[in-house]
């Protein structure tokens, strides 16, 4: 004969067990569990309490993360404190379950692990189970377009973002490709400005600093400014010819170039740094229009070449 139970009657009969069993907890473990709801949605988080009483001095341990759950998925627990009273002590864990399983009712029972000297004793609880709400009670096998509900939603939707990676690389191959024909069409043009725009940034900066080496000559001449603005000519010749004037001597460069005036400008230098004669800021205007002459030779050779 079957007995019609339905889910009220089947909690009062687990809160009965509970209490009868309570009385017998001085010898044993007893362990208790229960949805804390009766109905929930797919999806929805679940409490469920479990609840160990044992005998006091007696370690009881509780299912953690790791165990499984099925038919539903941890979500997270809440421990509460034991409580201990004539020699029993009661401890309870709330988990959060969730369930994605379509099952109109789904049971659930849990152990809790009763630790001995030699070996682990699993004392399950009563199953308990949970009915599950569905949003859609039936689905009809074919609905006419006319007759489709249709929901009008106007927000906003943010929708990710993809990279598209051929089109990039489609891009990327075609703007190499074009950098390689107008280097090869326009490669020259592009080395000889950027040259020339080098040799005059360095021109500029060198007739700078010389005037300003020239000017100081022009206060009061000393053999310590004289040399200083000498190096600084040397310093721009050798970038731009290429040849180790800072290293070589006045009669070294004169050998190398075959200039007379040069030679007469570069013999009273020499007098006013190493001899101790007054010269003039004249020898070293000379050296700035030689350089100035040797740069547009150079630049020429450049626009040509």
């Amino acid at each position: 004969m079957r007995v019609a139970m339905d889910m009220k009657t089947f909690r009062c009969l687990c809160i009965f067990l509970f209490v009868w069993q309570a009385a017998a907890a001085q010898k044993g473990a007893f362990v208790s569990g229960h949805f804390e709801k009766e109905r929930a949605g797919i999806g929805e988080i679940i409490p469920y309490s479990l609840t160990a009483r044992y005998p006091e001095g007696q370690q009881v341990l509780f299912p953690d993360s790791t165990y499984s759950f099925k038919p539903f998925e941890y979500s997270g627990r809440k421990y509460f404190t034991t409580r201990t009273k004539d020699h029993n002590s009661v401890d309870s864990v709330v988990y959060y379950l969730t369930t994605f399983e379509i099952d109109s009712i789904q049971p659930l029972k849990l152990p809790v692990f009763v630790l001995q000297a030699k070996d682990c004793v699993s004392i399950f609880s009563i199953a308990d189970s949970l009915t599950l709400n569905f949003q859609v009670a039936s689905v009809p096998d074919s609905v006419s377009v006319e007759k489709l509900p249709l929901k009008t939603n106007t927000a906003y939707q943010k929708v990710k973002w993809i990279f598209n990676y051929p089109i990039i690389a489609a891009i990327v191959a075609v703007l190499i490709t074009a950098l390689v024909v107008v280097w090869i069409v326009f490669g020259k043009r592009i080395r000889k400005y950027f040259a020339i725009r080098k040799l005059n940034k360095e021109y500029n900066e060198f007739i700078g600093r010389f005037n300003g080496a020239l000017e100081k000559l022009s206060t009061g001449f000393s053999s310590r400014m004289a040399e200083e603005a000498l190096l600084v000519w040397k310093n721009y010749m050798e970038n731009l010819e290429q040849y180790p004037y800072t290293k070589s001597t006045s009669r070294e460069i004169i050998r190398l170039v075959s200039d007379g005036n040069l030679d007469q400008a570069l013999k009273s230098i020499d007098r006013g740094i190493y001899g101790g004669i007054t010269s003039t800021v004249e020898p070293f205007k000379f050296l700035q229009t030689y350089s100035q002459l040797r740069f547009e030779k150079k630049e020429a050779e450049v626009k040509n070449g």
